[in-house]
């Protein structure tokens, strides 16, 4: 009878402690990411889940993040950001150039010619934010500020020269972009990603601007037999959440978070986004039924001088453009060399 008198404080504070541990744990927030892609997209497939398995894991049992792919939250592409404003999403990925004039400065990567591949555009796009030099994300923390791969021209017509482009509907999914295209002489048009496929199917537009990761989500070689691989700029892409969501959070919630963020988020999203994008520019080219064009030597020179204007009217656009410029390409010049 002593010893029990003797235990059975003990096991009332045992009891306690796992009551506690139990209610922490249904208490435990939750995060709602929103994608418009499917689930095994590239970009949600093999960054946004496997990120979201580690953040939630190390978070002490106090967050955990479900993902809603496919537009379960919201199908439209341009309309990603406002589900975190209106707070039907918590977390989402979109890109800032479908806000037109709100994110200009995100527009340095997109530049032609500057970025060759995910990795080192990411790290540069990150590293540019960590120095505030970035305007337009005060009210947003940004979990991931990167770039996709270098866009590239897809279309149902030869591209031997830049001539070819004259006249053409090309779809462009920012406004710099879309600059770009009216400088080759062709028409933008701005759709959302999963209606580009349609769109080049049934001839509203002739040609798109993407990555081979886009390529291969929404099936644009089915429809497009003509590519041009050239790196005419990388489309800079982010994951938000408000930051007044964010400040309330618990404190290991938000370390893990931090932890999986920012560069450690920007090298998973470089590496797996690349790996993916050129495993479907050799399938593409080895496929019989495509044609892809790789410009070389003084064809390369031909299309560089043709869009270097592009270049030079963003860098005079703004009183900080060229700065903003050069300090992007110091960065690009800086990752890309391991550093």
């Amino acid at each position: 009878r002593q010893d029990m008198k003797l235990i059975r404080p003990f096991l009332a504070a045992l009891a306690a402690g796992l009551a506690c541990s139990a209610a922490l744990a249904q208490q435990a927030v939750v995060l709602k990411l929103a994608s418009f892609e499917p689930a095994t997209a590239p970009i949600t497939g093999n960054v946004l889940t496997p990120w979201a398995e580690a953040v939630s894991r190390d978070s002490g049992g106090t967050l955990r993040i479900d993902i809603f792919p496919g537009g379960t939250l919201g199908r439209n592409p341009l309309q990603q950001l406002k589900l975190v404003q209106d707070g039907v999403a918590d977390i989402t990925w979109t890109v800032p150039g479908y806000t037109p004039g709100r994110f200009d400065d995100a527009e340095v990567a997109e530049l032609p010619f500057v970025v060759d591949n995910a990795s080192e555009g990411s790290m540069a796009m990150t590293r540019l934010h960590q120095k505030g030099k970035l305007a337009g994300f005060d009210e947003f923390k940004l979990l991931l500020i990167g770039t996709v791969p270098p866009v590239n021209l897809h279309g149902r017509f030869p591209m031997g020269s830049v001539a070819d482009l004259k006249g053409k509907r090309i779809r462009s999914a920012s406004s710099q972009m879309a600059k770009l295209v009216e400088f080759v002489g062709g028409v933008p048009v701005q759709l959302g990603a999963p209606q580009v496929a349609d769109a080049l199917s049934k001839g509203v537009v002739e040609g798109t601007l993407n990555e081979w990761n886009f390529v291969a989500t929404f099936k644009i070689d089915q429809v497009a037999n003509h590519h041009l691989a050239l790196p005419m700029g990388a489309l800079t892409v982010i994951v938000p959440m408000l930051k007044s969501r964010f400040d309330a959070l618990p404190p290991q919630a938000k370390a893990a978070l931090e932890k999986h963020s920012g560069e450690a988020l920007a090298r998973r999203f470089g590496e797996a986004v690349d790996r993916v994008n050129m495993a479907t520019f050799e399938r593409v080219k080895a496929s019989g039924k495509n044609t892809v064009t790789v410009p070389a030597g003084a064809d390369r020179q031909a299309w560089q001088s043709a869009v270097a204007p592009v270049t030079d009217a963003w860098r005079k656009a703004k009183p900080g453009n060229d700065a903003l410029y050069q300090s992007f390409i110091d960065e690009v010049k800086r990752a890309r060399s391991g550093q």
